[in-house]
Parts: structure tokens; sequence; C-alpha cells
């Protein structure tokens, strides 16, 4: 155990906490901040947060028929607040934009409508009239659920076909707003790049540190040397844990600055913008994704270790290393995170990528593992 806390405290150096808390600050900066900072980012997005806030507070977690019509509702008072909004400017009246429709569906070649139209939804923006148009989005589109969903079809394999009726037969159509799902999908692929570039940052140097030093020459010597190799694998383990849920706990912090707690409850399938295979509820999703961060973590941390256990020299190590992670994440990580259940993925593939990525690089640690156990030691 004294050794054990020992190679945990050599990973740990000061040297790669500041690496660490570097290259995180500078990866936040590129690729999460922009999630937190701009949520809702413009309008209408802003207007789509605050509707789904109110259908959530309303209608609670699902929305039926009822709840659909008295939506509805809604929208056609908001509609005749806008029209007596219009009738009351003058300017409106005079450029033939009197009414709600006529001013939604304004000449873009009229230099006076055109003018008119973005002085109140962007230099003087109305929110009752951004609200129009985002409701109006969400009514035609849950009225246009079954051509959407025969539309998808068409293109469907079997599988999927399959899925889609077993929705249809559910009742299972998109209602709620996609803005804060998608947000969420986007920080969590962007907070799992920085954590795979965190975990295999700090376990580099694991062996070849040692091996540049000409250490193992020594250790190989003595009784327990060579069981030093599963005492390092056992830090560099649990080293990553340690900074999977550092990370974790604070990223997640700076996602709760977004308030999207009230969606949580939520099936995905309610969203708009996509279909699943599964039907976990927002929060259920997160878990999910969490999950898959720690195994992806766990895999890029063994691969790290194996990498450093058989690279000569440093310069090497990361001519291999940096380049190998770059590509898994643009080609591997970008479908096994934001396209985790995606109907557009077929079933087996992500899992069964999980679970290879997860067998080979156990199986390449032991078979190193023995490698190690016969090697030879010339002094």
């Amino acid at each position: 155990m004294q050794i054990l806390l020992h190679e945990i405290k050599k990973i740990f150096s000061w040297k790669i906490l500041l690496l660490l808390l570097f290259v995180n600050g500078i990866l936040s900066f590129l690729l999460i901040e922009f999630d937190i900072k701009y949520f809702p980012n413009g309008r209408p997005a802003l207007d789509s947060y605050r509707i789904g806030v109110e259908m959530i507070e309303k209608y609670g977690t699902h929305m039926d028929e009822d709840d659909f019509a008295d939506f509805k509702k809604t929208y056609e008072v908001q509609l005749e607040e806008a029209n007596h909004y219009l009738q009351t400017r003058k300017e409106f009246v005079d450029a033939g934009m009197g009414t709600y429709e006529d001013f939604r569906n304004y000449d873009r070649n009229n230099k006076e409508q055109d003018v008119l139209y973005d002085k109140v939804m962007f230099k003087e923006p109305v929110d009752m009239l951004w609200e129009l148009e985002e409701r109006s989005r969400l009514i035609e589109n849950y009225e246009s659920k079954e051509i959407s969903l025969e539309h998808y079809m068409k293109d469907a394999n079997a599988k999927q076909k399959l899925r889609f009726n077993e929705l249809i037969e559910a009742g299972h159509y998109p209602v709620y707003p996609e803005v804060a799902f998608v947000n969420f999908k986007s920080f969590i692929y962007h907070v799992a790049i920085t954590i795979i570039f965190s975990v295999v940052l700090v376990l580099l140097p694991i062996f070849i540190q040692d091996r540049s030093r000409r250490l193992l020459d020594l250790q190989y010597t003595a009784k327990k040397g060579r069981n030093l190799y599963k005492t390092k694998v056992a830090a560099g383990l649990i080293s990553t844990f340690i900074v999977i849920t550092t990370l974790l706990i604070t990223y997640f912090g700076f996602y709760s600055l977004n308030h999207t707690s009230m969606f949580f409850s939520v099936p995905i399938h309610m969203f708009g913008g996509d279909f699943y295979w599964y039907d976990p509820t927002f929060f259920q999703y997160i878990i999910l994704t969490v999950v898959a961060i720690y195994i992806l973590g766990f895999v890029f941390a063994l691969l790290a270790m194996s990498f450093s256990s058989i690279m000569s020299n440093t310069i090497a190590l990361i001519g291999i290393q940096i380049p190998f992670v770059i590509i898994m994440i643009k080609y591997g990580v970008f479908y096994m995170m934001r396209h985790i259940i995606s109907i557009w993925v077929p079933k087996w593939v992500v899992p069964t990528s999980y679970s290879v990525m997860l067998a080979v690089s156990v199986v390449f640690i032991v078979l190193l593992w023995k490698r190690e156990k016969k090697r030879d030691i010339v002094l």
C-alpha cells in the first residue's frame, strides 16, 4: 500500500498538476466555455428555452392531446396580442404589415418592410414576436409528426423501421424544444475530449520516466521489482479515477449554471431533433454519458500506460500517442458520445465498440505485463 501511494504521488507531481491545470484551462476555453457562457445562444434559442420551461411547469414531463390543445390556445392568445400590437403601430399598418401573418411573410425585397422587421426583431427585439415564431414552429412540428416519421422511414432499414413503429404505437412524438438537450450533448462531448486528453497527459510518463532514468535495471533485480509493474498500473487506474471524477465534478458545476434541471425528468424522445433506440429520461441519459466517459477514460489510460511501457523515449511516445488520441476522438469518440444511442447508428455498433476497446486495452496491458516478467536486465 505504501508503494502504491508513493506511485500515485509520483503521478501527481507538481509539474503534472500545473500542466494539467494549463491544458484544462486551454481546452475549457476552446471547447467548453461556449456551451456554458452562450446558453441559450441568441434567438430564437432563448425563446425556445423559455417556452420549454413554461411547458414543463404547466404540463409536466409528458404532453397529451389536451395539453397540446391548451398550448395552441396560448399561441392564439399571443397571436391576438401581436395583431393588436402591430395595429397600434402606424408605420407597420402603412407598410402592409398590420397583422402577424403579414409581418411573418414580409417581402424581403421591400426595403420599408425589411427595415421595420429588422427593427422589432433585432434592434429593439419584441419578445412576443420571437416567442410566436417558436410556438409556431413547435405546433407545426407536432401537427406534421406523422408525415415527418413517414419521411424518415422511407430511407430507414428494417430495425430502424421497427423502432419508428414502436414510437408511433406508443405515441412518443417530439414535443418539447430541443435546445437544452442539444446543448448538453455538445457540452458532454467536449468534456469527454478534455478528460481523455487529461488522462493521457497524466499517465504518459508513468513508465518511460523510470526507463529514462535507468531505474528499471535496479528495480528488476530486487525481489519486488517486477511486481512494481502491476503496482504502477493500479496507481495509474486509481489516478485515472481521481482525474475523471475531479474534472466531472468541476465541469458539471459549471454546467449547473445553464439551469436545465427542470428538463431532467423529460424522456429524450420528447425532444425534437433526433430519434433514439431507447427511451431514457434526460437525467438517465446524463448518467449514461458519465459511465461512457469513465469507460473511455480507463481505456485511454490503459493504452497510455501500454505505450509508455514500450516506447524508447518521450519524443517517440508523444509522436505515436497524440495522433492516436486525435484520430480516435475524431472518428470514434464523436459517435460513441454524441450518437451513443442515436437511431442513425446501428444499435450494436456503440456497445460493441466500447466492449472491444476495453477488451483490447486490458489484453494489451496483460500481455505487456507477461513480457515484463520474462524480460532480461543486463547491467
